[in-house]
Formats: structure tokens, C-alpha cells, sequence
């Protein structure tokens, strides 16, 4: 797409190919990877591996994911350096723990802090988590007692007090 200049008249089809910088706040085109105003840079990311893709690509290269033609990309959140120790007992918990080895309490799976069990996002780190359905692996919403697609009933975690 050419780019418009600010004198042009922009039609609905011109706007739903442009996008907005968001460092200058200038027109550019969707595809675009760098702001034709400020020179800021962007890059694609695979909303599956977060690895960065072409602007065009209807494939992942790095772990296959389809990418859906309108799908729109966030960079990658920053890593966050893991915790050494439970937020919740105090206890040493090692870099792949899912749940704390002395008081059993659920990790972020980024940031290693304790989560409740009610908890959709780290209230450390802001991590979303993505909880899916053992039996059919459709998305499930966190409180679900039983998979809205097939109907698996999960089991009731115990709860550690």
C-alpha cells in the first residue's frame, strides 16, 4: 500500500490497512516494521512461541502455528526473573516447579510466586494463564467445574490450609 500523505482523503479501505505508530503516533501501514516518521522498529511475533515471524507469514517457521491473516501480535512480554524461594511458605522451589515441593501451593509457571487457586493471572508478574480441558484440550474458563466443550468434569483440587 502507498503511503498517504496528510493532505489525501483516507477511505475505509485505507484505514483498515493503516495502523497507528505507537511511539509517534504517525500513519504506517499495517505491514509496515518501521515508522516511516520516527524510524521506531516492530517486529511480528507468533502469538503461540512468541519468536518473531515475517509480516506476511500464514505459518509459523519456528512451531508451526497457523496464524490467522488478521491476527495482530504483541511483543513479547520481558522475562521475568524466577523466584528462589515459595511466596507462600518460604521454602527453596527449583526453576521447573509447578506447585511448591513443601507446601504444595501453585507456582506461576513464569515468575515461580504463589498463585490462589482462583487465579486467571499472577498478581506478581501479570502473567494470563490458559487453562485447557485434560480430556478434549479446548480453552476452559479457570473456575469451570466441567469442560463447556465435552462435558469432562474436572476434579476438585484439594484445597492446602
Amino acid at each position: 500500500m502507498a503511503n498517504l500523505s496528510d493532505n489525501e482523503p483516507r477511505t475505509a479501505t485505507d484505514q483498515d490497512e493503516e495502523a497507528q505508530c505507537p511511539d509517534c503516533g504517525a500513519l504506517m501501514a499495517a505491514s509496515d516494521t518501521v515508522c516511516p516518521k520516527c524510524g521506531a522498529e516492530y517486529g511480528f511475533y507468533c502469538p503461540a512461541c512468541d519468536k518473531e515471524v515475517s509480516a506476511d507469514a500464514t505459518v509459523c517457521p519456528h512451531c508451526g502455528a497457523e496464524l490467522a491473516p488478521d491476527f495482530v501480535d504483541e511483543e513479547p512480554a520481558p522475562k521475568v526473573e524466577r523466584a528462589e524461594y515459595c511466596g507462600n511458605c518460604g521454602e527453596a522451589i527449583g526453576p521447573d516447579d509447578e506447585e511448591c515441593p513443601a507446601c504444595g501451593v501453585d507456582l506461576c509457571p513464569d515468575c515461580g510466586g504463589a498463585l490462589g487457586a482462583e487465579d486467571a493471572a499472577c498478581p506478581h508478574c501479570g502473567a494470563q494463564f490458559v487453562f485447557s480441558c485434560p480430556d478434549c484440550g479446548e480453552d476452559v474458563p479457570p473456575q469451570a467445574d466441567v469442560c463447556p466443550n465435552c462435558g469432562f468434569e474436572f476434579a476438585e483440587k484439594e484445597e492446602v490450609g
